[in-house]
């Protein structure tokens, strides 16, 4: 079946995300014209992503009939290439949408969207759109990011990992690691937050709101990473994941920290609500409303995100204070069912899913 395929193939969540879905498309023999979003640069030397994307650049002539499928922003899928089924894939935090957004998402005839968080939200905001849009969770790459043993040694690690940012807490991250535990605890916080959408005087801002605290000589900074076998590598050292995040859109690392029998300690609200649940994470209840979503960047309080307020951080010290007592009791065992419902997302399931809706659009 010839598809359309409308994305960026680049370093950024979009890129990952287009990468895998294509790839998968392409085992299931697919006949892809890739369109690009922006110029192509594969989002690591990835062996195995690299042969699929360039056989299907190589396929520059789009089918005017085919469907097409354009994975991007809420506010620009306004354009399809060809005349078959036009299908949006966005993937968006917010519970509301501007006028721009609602123009651009009543524009496709079909949308797929990564969680029934985000379905109820088109329900809210475009009811007439419900119909017409389709759940499509995400995957992780399941070669990579396998079960392995905890970390054997003196310290509880903790890790967080996504890029710095208002949205995913990381202003209150800080206050809640320096909250739970005192200078004679052993106890690490590595931090994979490198943003490269902020300058150098930005980030230097955010490493010093962590460094400059009484715990600020337990927190490691760890840089971009070239491949996901490097990620891997970093999260199999930690215990336990901490996610204090006002809105996601998915939440990769975390799935992935769950694939990899770690703890996560995560706030239940929006996308992640898709695979965390109270069997294989430590929820944080969202007890405190709701505030305006400003960070002053990428978020200017038009709209709103969950509040992190005092009973959510107290929710989260306690959770970090019972991981680490936990370890220095011999007490703390792989997250087994983090690994088991972790497995059923997978960017093979993706696919197969985007196939199944394919198919039944085209027939109707």
């Amino acid at each position: 079946m010839i598809l359309n395929f409308n994305a960026p193939i680049n370093t950024t969540s979009y890129g990952y995300v287009s990468s895998y879905i294509l790839k998968e498309l392409l085992s299931l023999n697919y006949d892809v014209r890739y369109i690009p979003i922006i110029n192509s640069q594969p989002p690591s030397p990835d062996e195995l992503l690299l042969p699929h994307i360039k056989k299907a650049l190589d396929r520059w002539d789009f089918s005017y009939k085919a469907p097409c499928l354009k994975i991007w922003h809420q506010y620009d899928l306004n354009s399809f290439y060809g005349k078959g089924i036009r299908i949006g894939m966005p993937i968006f935090e917010l519970e509301k949408f501007n006028a721009r957004e609602l123009h651009s998402l009543n524009n496709p005839d079909q949308l797929f969207v990564c969680s029934e968080w985000a379905k109820t939200v088109i329900h809210e905001n475009i009811p007439d759109k419900v119909n017409n849009t389709h759940v499509v969770p995400l995957g992780y790459n399941q070669d990579i990011f396998k079960p392995c043993p905890l970390p054997s040694n003196d310290k509880t690690i903790f890790g967080n990992f996504g890029k710095f940012e208002i949205r995913k807490g990381h202003d209150v991250l800080p206050e809640i690691f320096n909250a739970a535990f005192e200078k004679d605890d052993d106890v690490l916080l590595v931090m994979m937050a490198s943003n490269p959408f902020l300058t150098s005087e930005e980030t230097k801002s955010w490493i010093d709101s962590f460094k400059n605290t009484k715990l600020g000589d337990k927190i490691v900074f760890v840089g971009r990473q070239q491949t996901q076998d490097m990620v891997y590598n970093i999260m199999s050292q930690i215990h336990c994941g901490i996610f204090p995040s006002r809105a996601e859109g998915w939440n990769l690392e975390a799935l992935e920290l769950l694939a990899c029998g770690r703890h996560v300690i995560i706030t239940h609200c929006t996308a992640h609500t898709e695979f965390c649940n109270m069997q294989n994470s430590k929820l944080v209840h969202m007890q405190s409303g709701y505030e305006k979503a400003m960070d002053n960047k990428w978020f200017h309080g038009e709209f709103e995100w969950r509040k992190i307020g005092a009973s959510e951080k107290d929710q989260m010290i306690q959770y970090m204070r019972d991981i680490h007592q936990k370890r220095k009791d011999g007490n703390l065992y792989e997250n087994l069912e983090g690994v088991k419902s972790a497995q059923k997302f997978t960017w093979k399931n993706t696919a197969s899913i985007i196939d199944s809706k394919i198919k039944q659009m085209s027939e109707n």
